[in-house]
Order: structure tokens, then sequence, then C-alpha cells
């Protein structure tokens, strides 16, 4: 895993948000957020389409900015300091982010490249192990199955050992096996020391992956908890009567 930049003030906050506002012309999409995420947690915010949950990431991810707030990476502004904050970070979205006309390793070469990996031919190799990519590794991008690209679009997320992995609706056009197989990838990183925060509109993945969960609505967060603390069947009940009346 990537080492937390170096800091004046040692923090234990992971990601700290203060604050967090962000409008596209006259529509809110996130109000006064605040969020605090300690180490190695593992936490997902549901929502239904339209709560904010993609802005949310994106903003943290450093790809979109707020209106007003502040988003701090172990202490860090990532407006002041991305070239300290985004090392650290993988982010795993919608898009591939990846060149379809490369093949898988070319394109896991190009990420390592631009993250000036020492030995990325080594961390390739190990990529394409563990996600069970190596028998397509001189495929082209653009003939990937939907399961296939999505691992590699994790391997990419992932090429330079980040310690905070963001990861919007992963899951989202995903087989009973590539959904198997993902969990178990999220869960080798959250055992490896890493912090994972993700999104989803799916209330039975967010139970098995993660540690906490928090709905978003209508750019703002309603409900905050540790999985321990829920009744799993309560959660979902009450979870499906929310997205139904937001549909």
């Amino acid at each position: 895993m990537n080492k937390e930049p170096n800091t004046d003030v040692p923090e234990k906050k992971v990601i700290d948000v203060s604050g967090l506002s962000k409008s596209f012309g006259s529509r809110t999409v996130l109000k006064d957020i605040n969020l605090d995420v300690t180490a190695a947690q593992n936490i997902c915010i549901c929502g239904a389409n339209g709560a904010g949950k993609s802005t949310f990431v994106r903003l943290i991810a450093g790809i979109a900015k707020a209106d007003i707030g502040c988003i701090k990476i172990y202490g860090l502004d990532t407006n002041k300091y991305p070239e300290k904050t985004r090392p650290v970070l993988g982010f795993i979205s919608h898009q591939s982010m990846l060149y379809p006309d490369l093949t898988i390793y070319e394109n896991l070469l190009f990420f390592a490249r631009l993250y000036g990996l020492n030995n990325p031919h080594d961390r390739i190799v190990e990529l394409l192990e563990d996600l069970g990519l190596v028998s397509y590794r001189y495929d082209r991008t653009n003939v990937l199955s939907r399961g296939m690209l999505q691992r590699l679009s994790i391997a990419r997320a992932i090429i330079h050992e980040p310690s905070v992995l963001l990861a919007d609706e992963p899951f989202t056009g995903l087989d009973t096996h590539a959904v198997s197989h993902l969990k178990e990838v999220l869960q080798n990183f959250h055992n490896t020391g890493g912090t994972l925060l993700m999104t989803t509109h799916q209330p039975h993945i967010t139970l098995d992956c993660c540690h906490r969960v928090i709905v978003l609505d209508k750019g703002t967060f309603i409900f905050d908890s540790t999985v321990s603390n829920l009744d799993p069947d309560a959660f979902r009940r009450d979870y499906l009567e929310y997205a139904r009346s937001n549909a």
C-alpha cells in the first residue's frame, strides 16, 4: 500500500469532508455534506439515481470541484495539494477510463508509467494474475465483456497501490460470478490496509461489502450507521421503500 502523504501534523482521518456543496446551474446536487473516514474503513453510500452519489465521489477524487467546502486526504486539502493527495487515491468510475484500441497489457503499462512505477512489468503481472486476466492480456480493450472491462478498470485503479479506493457503482452490469469476484478484490484491498469508499443502489451488496452504510437523499445524508448495528432485513425493506418513493 502507498504510505500516506507526509504532513507536519499527524492526522488520524483519511478522508475529512466539511461543508461540501455543489450545484449545476440552478440544481443543487450536494448540500453542506460532512464526512469523516478513518483508516481501513469500508464505507458504502447508498442512494437513488440523482441523489448525488457520483458527484460526491468525483469531488473527492479531484475530478470535479465543489462550490463550497473542503476535502482533506490525510489532513491535506485536495485543492491546495493535489500532487500529494492524488497518488494515494484509486478511482473506479462508470466509465472505464481506458484506451479501447490498446491491449489489456498496454493499458496497464501506460498507467504504470504515468504513476512512475519502477518495475511496471512485475506489478502488471501481479494484477493480471489476481484479477484473472492473464489469458486475455493481449486482447484489445474494445472487445472485452462488461465483467472483464470492470476487472481491468480495477487493475488500472490500484496499479499504483493506493491507500484509498473510491468506487462509484462498481457492481453495475456485472453477472453473479463477476460480482462475487469483485467482492473478493475489494475485501482483499481492505485486508491489506486499504480504505474503501463506494457507492451503490443495491442494499444487499452494501451489507456484504462494507462496515458502515450511509444513505444520501437529495444531496444530504439522511442515515449513517455501522452494519453491525443494523437489522439487515429491516434495512433492505426500508431502503427499498425509500428507493421506490424516489423512483
